[in-house]
């Protein structure tokens, strides 16, 4: 290996540090707000419950996929709805006149 190559994975290997330290953090914020409770008593008998009943209600798994599916799906219905049947492509190239 020679001298720069090694700085050049140094250098790489710095940004993956990065990296990780970002997703650790991001992972303390989530747990933070996992936890965040609200005040469903009175002020003599307080009680407080999770804002966040289920882990769907945190974060929607399936409507982030869903979101990310959207445009193909789209994209998909505009080009169904553009083509034409075979029998309409007849029919409109018979229904020409000339």
């Amino acid at each position: 290996m020679t001298l720069s190559e090694f700085h050049y994975k140094r250098y790489a290997e710095e940004y993956k540090e990065i990296d990780e330290e970002y997703r650790l953090h991001k992972l303390a914020f989530l747990i933070r707000n996992a936890q965040v409770t609200k005040n469903v008593g009175t002020d003599k008998k307080p009680k407080e419950e999770y804002v966040f009943r289920d882990f769907k209600d945190f974060f929607d798994y399936e409507k982030a996929l869903h979101s990310i599916d959207e445009p193909f799906d789209q994209k998909k219905e505009e080009v169904a709805t553009s083509k034409l049947s075979p029998a309409q492509l007849a029919a409109q190239h018979n229904s020409r006149k000339g």
